[in-house]
This record gives structure tokens, C-alpha cells and sequence, in this order.
């Protein structure tokens, strides 16, 4: 069964392998442009995200943290991705704009892990592996997996218009596309359930030592 699983994913790699190159490019232009305007915040800008980072913490430390709170707004926030990528792969012109998603999503990895190591150096590095590395392990590789089958679904319906014969079943392909993006939320959620309820445990053990 395993083996027959790996099989269909290195399988489904290698045929969209130049499209898993293009959105994983645009994934690390977004964290790469991220870690560069963090970088490169005014004075002002600084002093206004440090005096939120301080609040933050201090209400970290003093308060207890509404799981489910977060677990909505992190559900909320991934599904809209995953649904928007969804019905861009069924429009031909939606290719770009998945693929500006993608880059949005690294660009705001990119500036949060990069602003609190500017500002606390080795402390912020570990602060970034406690509250954004855990769900990110599912979330990122979930996303990517979602935005190369939105574009190969919209490459799939630009090559069935342009053959006078049409070699898919487009209602079929449609389905499937469907149901693996659904399947794929499934891992989101889990990614969404460690940011709610795993990573809030480790920020406020470490919070008092930021």
C-alpha cells in the first residue's frame, strides 16, 4: 500500500516537475523578498512592530491563549488560500495570480521569521522554530501541492481547447482535481490544529524569555 503510494507521488512529481520548480520558485522569491523588506523597515516601522511584539508577549505571559480562537482564524485563513487556488485552476488567466499567491505566502514567512531574528537574533531564530516551523511542516508543502494542481488543471483545460479531438474527460478531471484538493485540506487542518493547540503551549513556555 506504501509502496504503491510513493509510487503515484514520485510518479505525479515527475510529470509536473516543471510546474513543482516554477511554484516552489515563486515560494522562495516570496520568502527571499520577505527577509529583504524586514530588513529594511523604517525606523518608525521598527518601532511600532517591536512595541506589538512586546505587547504580545506580555499578553502571551499574563493571559491564557484561546485555542479555538486561533484555530478558526488559521482555518479561515489557509482554506481561503487553498478554495481561491481551487477556482483559479478552472480559469484559464488564473495561473499568475496562483502563482502570486504562492510568493505571498513565502513573502510573509519570509519577513516573520526575518524580523524576529533582527530583533532578538539567536532568541528569535528559536522563537521562529516554536511558532512558525511546526504547522508550517504540513501547511507550506500542502499549499505548493495545491497551487502545482491548480496550474496543471488549468494547463490541462488550455491544452483540451486547442485539440479539435479532446483527450479528458473534463467533468472527470474536474472531479478529481476536486477531491484531491479536498483531501489535501484535510492535512491543512491538521497543520492548523498544531498551530492551535501545540504551538501556542511552546510560545508561551518561551515567551518569558524573550
Amino acid at each position: 500500500m506504501n509502496r504503491r503510494f510513493n509510487e503515484i507521488i514520485i510518479k505525479h512529481i515527475e510529470k509536473n516537475l516543471v510546474i513543482y520548480f516554477l511554484v516552489v520558485l515563486f515560494f522562495m522569491i516570496g520568502i527571499s523578498s520577505g527577509a529583504f523588506t524586514s530588513k529594511a523597515l523604517t525606523e518608525a516601522e521598527n518601532k511600532e512592530l517591536i512595541v506589538y511584539l512586546e505587547n504580545f508577549f506580555r499578553i502571551v505571559d499574563s493571559k491564557a491563549i484561546n485555542n479555538f480562537s486561533i484555530l478558526k482564524q488559521s482555518l479561515l485563513n489557509n482554506f481561503q488560500t487553498g478554495i481561491v487556488i481551487w477556482i483559479l485552476g478552472v480559469t484559464v488567466i488564473g495561473i499568475p495570480i496562483i502563482l502570486l499567491l504562492i510568493a505571498l505566502r513565502g513573502f510573509i514567512i519570509g519577513f516573520t521569521v526575518g524580523f524576529f531574528v533582527k530583533q532578538m537574533g539567536l532568541r528569535g531564530m528559536l522563537f521562529s522554530l516554536v511558532s512558525v516551523l511546526p504547522q508550517n511542516i504540513l501547511i507550506v508543502p500542502s499549499t505548493i501541492f495545491i497551487g502545482v494542481l491548480g496550474i496543471g488543471f488549468s494547463l490541462m483545460i488550455i491544452k483540451s481547447k486547442t485539440r479539435k479531438k479532446h483527450q479528458y474527460s473534463i467533468l472527470n478531471q474536474f472531479l478529481l482535481y476536486s477531491t484531491l484538493i479536498t483531501m489535501v485540506h484535510i492535512v491543512i487542518a491538521f497543520g492548523c490544529l498544531i498551530e492551535a493547540y501545540i504551538s501556542p503551549f511552546f510560545i508561551k513556555y518561551i515567551s518569558s524569555y524573550m
